[in-house]
């Protein structure tokens, strides 16, 4: 079995489970049923869920139900990966509640240590007279609707009576009425939350891309007959949740920036599934520029192909460059623009660039500012050791989702669970690396305070300046001497 299926397999195992936990809390906090559910019941749900999901995947990611590139396969993509989203928010959210109830019971039962028993504390009761002091007497007939001033419990509440018996030999304890309301209205209002972060993020994803413009500075650039203007895009996930439509749009909206070059940093295309052939009629509508529009393959690229990513970039009139380097001139001045494949070592991280080295024998050796095409940021390091000076990157959109922080430009990316680079400017010595956010969606079609962007560099001779929020990182052991390694 293939690292890549069992990966599939684990996520997908984790998404049914993380379903089954939520309605299970939802059961309990929202509607009221502590009981157990028997275990046939349990394991026929779970059946359910995954036959379900498989279903709604295989609809949404396979051809033959829907049309390729169409409304209706969009809809549905967008509303299966949005309700996973909501499920994992929400489950998250009751694994917080369930702490904060276990720290009530946990509590309640140290308190109870230091309480007197009930027999303890109880006073000796009198002998009861009136309508209660009547017993039931064996061979009888007795009827609580028969005493004055009894009334008979519903059918109702002895159910939640019962239910709520059930629920104390689980779990040792039944939450009290207010809690239980509490619960019941937390749990309401995390729903309802929840359904509106879904709907927020998914407008925010396919909301038009932000321009962001920044001027960069370097020595090298002297002769420059006039400042210089490149453009980056990326990470497009052409078809998933980008099709056709959403392609024009972002090709029209380039069209209407100048520029001398457009550097499209890798992921262009999503998976086997992406109808690939439907892109290079639009992709050759991109206005030709002075230097020329370039373009590296990403790590869904190879998923999606090799071969016809390849055939369908060239034939949109991109220049794929691979490994290799070209020179662009202007007056006396040299850029040297090298480009190179996502190293492929695994989905996340890509820690290991074992062609760098080679790679870097071809950079030209005359003066003049290296720029890099590099779809993982991973590279940073590594390119710091080598004399690189520009690094442009993308592959972690952002997280997709970053938490404003007070006090922090850049917030906080819950790509930052997994990786030191998220978005933005970062730099080692001399190395300097922009981190784009891309324009695309992947897996979860959401974006929440992390718009899609396209970004603009102004190049200009002159003293290099720090950007604003600006990460300056430490140098890795293995790059100080410039020679290559694995990316820790």
């Amino acid at each position: 079995m293939s690292g890549f299926l069992l990966a599939i397999i684990i996520i997908s195992a984790a998404l049914i489970l993380a379903q089954w936990y939520v309605f299970l809390r939802i059961r309990t906090y929202l509607f009221q049923h502590y009981e157990p559910i028997k275990r046939k019941t349990a394991y026929l749900a779970l059946f359910l869920i995954a036959v379900l999901n498989i279903a709604a995947a295989r609809l949404t990611l396979g051809a033959g139900f829907f049309v390729p590139d169409t409304f209706g396969k969009k809809f549905a993509e967008v509303a299966f990966f949005n309700y996973l989203g909501i499920i994992l928010l929400l489950c998250l959210f009751f694994l917080l509640i369930g702490l904060f109830s276990a720290s009530l019971r946990l509590k309640d039962a140290v308190l109870k240590m230091f309480r007197p028993s009930a027999d303890e504390a109880a006073p000796e009761e009198p002998p009861e007279t009136g309508p209660s002091a009547f017993r039931h007497v064996p061979g009888t007939t007795s009827r609580s609707s028969e005493i004055p001033g009894c009334k008979s419990e519903s059918t109702e509440t002895q159910r939640h009576k019962s239910a709520a018996n059930n629920y104390h030999i689980e779990s040792g304890e039944l939450p009290s009425q207010s809690r239980r309301a509490f619960l019941k209205w937390t749990a309401a209002s995390a729903v309802a939350g929840a359904a509106s972060v879904g709907g927020a993020g998914v407008v925010q994803g396919y909301q038009e891309p932000v321009i962001e413009g920044f001027d960069v500075s370097h020595a090298e650039l002297q002769g420059l007959t006039r400042p210089l203007t490149f453009i980056q895009i990326t990470d497009f996930h052409f078809g998933m949740f980008m099709g056709t439509a959403e392609l024009e749009k972002l090709v029209a909206k380039v069209n209407t920036l100048e520029g001398d070059a457009v550097f499209i940093t890798g992921d262009i295309f999503h998976s086997p599934m992406s109808p690939v052939e439907l892109a290079p009629p639009i992709l050759q509508k991109l206005k030709p520029r002075r230097f020329g529009n370039f373009a590296i393959l990403g790590n869904h690229d190879f998923y999606a192909g090799e071969r016809r990513c390849v055939r369908a970039i060239k034939d949109g009139a991109l220049t794929l460059l691979r490994g290799q380097w070209i020179t662009l001139k202007d007056g006396t001045a040299n850029i040297h623009l090298g480009g190179i494949d996502d190293p492929m070592a695994n989905w996340l991280w890509g820690k290991a660039f074992p062609d760098f080295p080679s790679f870097m024998t071809k950079a030209p050796h005359g003066p003049g500012m290296r720029i890099l095409l590099s779809h993982r940021p991973n590279v940073l390091p590594l390119a710091s050791g080598f004399g690189i000076d520009f690094v442009l990157s993308g592959h972690i959109h952002g997280g997709q989702i970053i938490l404003p922080v007070p006090g922090m430009d850049r917030g906080v990316s819950i790509a930052r669970l997994a990786s030191d680079f998220t978005h933005g400017w970062y730099r080692i010595r001399d190395c300097r690396m922009y981190l784009n956010r891309g324009t695309g969606l992947t897996f979860i079609p959401w974006r929440l305070n992390c718009p899609p962007e396209i970004a603009i560099f102004h190049l200009k001779p002159g003293e290099e300046r720090r950007e604003a929020g600006e990460t300056l990182l430490e140098v890795p052991p293995f790059a100080k001497g410039g020679t290559g390694g694995i990316l820790t």
